[in-house]
């Protein structure tokens, strides 16, 4: 039998076994029903929720996945503010010495 959570891979998934695995962690840890603030999985018995392995599976989850794209567009790139305008003179170009021959 299928768990319903590994139906359908998102397509921005980069890892599909590191995905599912997050997945069916975070599946078996769960919130308990009367208690949301406790995990519900036996392992975890009296932590509190999120508990370690859920935190995991949702940095996994996260890290299985292509971040999404920024818009397509043309970037809008600000003028350059002109902070060292004066502090450097161009200094005229010295001569370089020739070496005479002997």
């Amino acid at each position: 039998m299928t768990e319903p959570h590994r139906r359908a891979i998102p397509r921005t998934v980069t890892d599909v076994l590191l995905w599912l695995l997050a997945t069916d962690v975070a599946a078996a840890h769960q919130p308990q029903p009367d208690a949301p603030d406790r995990c519900a999985n036996l392992r975890c018995t009296g932590q509190a929720y999120p508990c370690p392995p859920a935190r995991d599976a949702h940095r996994a989850r996260q890290t299985s996945t292509r971040p999404t794209l920024p818009a397509r567009g043309r970037a809008r790139v600000a003028a350059p503010v002109a902070r060292f305008a004066g502090w450097f003179r161009p200094t005229p170009a010295q001569p370089t010495p020739l070496a005479r021959a002997a």
